[in-house]
């Protein structure tokens, strides 16, 4: 094989991994918060997705943006 078969190999096994990653933390993301609603009255579960969205908001503003420019250099 060439080196460049290789490589590209290499980066389609790592996206693979990514991938499946991703949608098993979409999956437990979303069974927990199946789990909250069932368990949390109307309002809990309105607080909680309130102190989430406060703490996402905080997030981006904190982080500015940062982890997308080891990549750009």
């Amino acid at each position: 094989m060439s080196e460049a078969s290789q490589a590209l190999q290499k980066i389609a096994r790592g996206t693979g991994i990514v991938f499946a990653g991703t949608v098993i933390s979409m999956f437990f993301g979303f069974l927990s918060r199946a789990v909250i609603a069932r368990y949390f009255s109307i309002g809990e579960y309105g607080v909680f997705n309130l102190a989430l969205t406060v703490l996402s908001i905080a997030l981006v503003i904190a982080t500015l943006g940062f982890q997308n420019v080891p990549p750009r250099f």
